[in-house]
């Protein structure tokens, strides 16, 4: 695929995450030039990044070398260069799944409880990002019946609400690291997303 044919493709084919600071974000998984497999990768415009720099530059005098830093040294991303073609990521739930996870269980911390269609549960936990997320072996997205927000689940306990003394009884899945890549030709004028995720404050709405 060529630059521009992945941002057609993601833009007619994937549910965007509309960011309040960086736009339209989609997420897939990708195939490098040289073979390897990335299973989660967040494509987002290379220009609001660029905009949303400028901005911050002129604005933060006194603040400049960090704000430099964060730009230049921060994240992990990969160059579109390398990138071969673009999927569906089996790790990116949908939206209409996401929105049932509601704000931060405690501060820094969301809890929730994944309910599967063969009535099995799984609790997980994330300290910020919502956009990949682990699954038990044997599952898809597409096996999630509903979310219990806030609360956790361990075999002798069953389902409860969050406490550090129930926290403590399980080992949450939790979300997935993924790279960020920047396209040219990704403006954020794709389709309009259903929902907006703030990464600053880590509320879904």
């Amino acid at each position: 695929m060529k630059p521009e044919e992945m941002a057609r493709f993601v833009i007619d084919s994937i549910e965007p995450l509309r960011d309040s600071i960086y736009g339209n974000r989609y997420r897939v998984a990708a195939h490098l030039s040289d073979g390897t497999y990335l299973p989660c990768v967040v494509l987002q415009s290379r220009q609001a990044l660029v905009r949303l720099a400028l901005r911050r530059f002129k604005e933060e005098h006194s603040h400049y070398e960090s704000i430099v830093g964060t730009f230049v040294a921060g994240g992990t991303c990969v160059d579109d260069y390398y990138l071969k073609d673009v999927e569906v990521s089996p790790f990116a739930w949908p939206l209409e799944r996401l929105k049932e996870i509601h704000g931060e269980t405690v501060m820094g911390w969301t809890a929730f409880v994944a309910e599967m269609k063969d009535g099995t549960m799984h609790s997980y936990g994330t300290s910020f990002s919502f956009d990949f997320f682990e699954l038990p072996v044997g599952y898809s997205h597409s096996d999630i019946v509903k979310i219990h927000s806030g609360m956790v689940y361990s075999k002798d306990s069953g389902l409860k609400a969050f406490s550090m003394n129930s926290a403590q009884q399980t080992k949450p899945f939790r979300e997935r690291p993924f790279f960020t890549c920047y396209l040219q030709d990704l403006d954020a004028a794709g389709q309009p997303p259903q929902w907006t995720h703030s990464r600053a404050t880590g509320h879904l709405a």
